[in-house]
């Protein structure tokens, strides 16, 4: 008889993330495949469907329920992956439906933000604290609170868009519509572009030039890199999103006033440069809350949290639905 098993599925713009889990909480199996999003949402289906069901023979087991995690904005009540700008075609794709028709099994869906912060929560920097805000600072900039260790999903789940908070009323037209908002100031493809721009109104003796072939070249870790090399151009564009991710994560303070608040994302690599800077200045903006007793914390599970978070959903999804299960079925309560 096969046993048990719950599992994971983080769909990522170049990679997925997928992984078994035993009832003793314990991982059996893990994988990374590519997305191959250029291709469309039926070859990305088809990628999970072959990976998890290798993993599912070699291990000999069965899943129960799925976590099934993806970049927004989606409808988590359809089940539906509306329009991520990093897959694209996925125009409110019925990818719940499709999976738990294949599988048999209920799947539980969420945004990738949401599903980092509960794995942060449950298993990384978070552990221990009732109540946390969750940052992800990356290609774009998102966001999820976790109350009483449960997903804050808000009216239509739109809850936790922290990078679509307004900190520049004045600045550009986000890719959601609306002027200023934090992602277009602070995500990794906004630093790169705002780094461009300044370069083309200076002198063009930013080391930056000399890092990268040209322009569409430049990224966040060569921007990082020469800032640590004192160039002039690139410490004006660091001090800038330091300065506006503080007035962001100081205002989710100053609403929330939660235990922690832990911070994950590619642009976190690069550890003190952010942190120190970031925490004198959040430290500055928040006077009604007591910020002495907040901590601000960096992810510890790395490009792991989203799957660490999909496997969560799914033990909580049997839980509500008054469901456990041991190692060789499941078990009504």
């Amino acid at each position: 008889m096969k046993k048990s098993v719950t599992a994971g599925i983080d769909i990522g713009g170049t990679k997925i993330a997928l992984a078994l889990e035993n009832p003793a909480g314990e991982r059996v199996a893990s994988r990374r495949v590519p997305t191959q999003a250029d291709l469309g949402p039926d070859r990305v289906l088809s990628n999970i469907h072959r990976a998890l069901e290798e993993m599912l023979a070699e291990t000999q087991t069965e899943p129960v329920a799925v976590g099934l995690v993806s970049p927004g904005p989606i409808d988590i009540e359809r089940g539906l992956v509306l329009s991520p700008t990093n897959l694209p075609n996925w125009d409110e794709f019925p990818i719940v439906e499709l999976v738990e028709k294949k599988l048999g099994v209920p799947v539980i869906f969420d945004n990738d933000a949401n599903a980092a912060a509960l794995g942060e929560y449950f298993e990384g920097a978070g552990r221990g604290f009732r109540d946390i805000f969750y940052v992800t600072i990356s290609t774009g900039i998102g966001g999820a609170i976790i109350l009483d260790g449960q997903l804050y999903h808000g009216v239509g789940a739109g809850a936790g868009e922290f990078g679509h908070s307004i900190v520049d009323p004045d600045g550009i037209i986000c890719g959601c519509g609306t002027r200023g908002c934090l992602e277009t100031i602070a995500s990794g493809r906004n630093i790169a572009r705002r780094t461009r721009e300044k370069l083309a109104r200076s002198d063009g003796n930013s080391l930056i030039c000399q890092l990268v072939a040209g322009p569409d070249e430049i990224t966040t870790q060569a921007v990082v890199e020469a800032v640590r090399a004192n160039d002039p151009v690139a410490t004006e564009v660091w001090n800038e999103t330091v300065f506006y991710l503080a007035v962001g994560i100081g205002n989710a303070i100053t609403i929330l006033a939660p235990e922690a608040v832990v911070i994950g994302g590619g642009v976190t690599a690069v550890g003190d440069l952010l942190f120190e800077p970031l925490g004198k200045q959040i430290t500055k903006n928040v006077n009604n809350a007591p910020i002495e007793k907040i901590k601000i914390l960096k992810a510890s599970l790395g490009s792991q949290s989203g799957v660490f978070g999909a496997l969560r959903m799914a033990r909580q999804g049997l839980q509500k639905r008054g469901v456990h299960f041991d190692a060789n079925r499941i078990i009504g309560v």
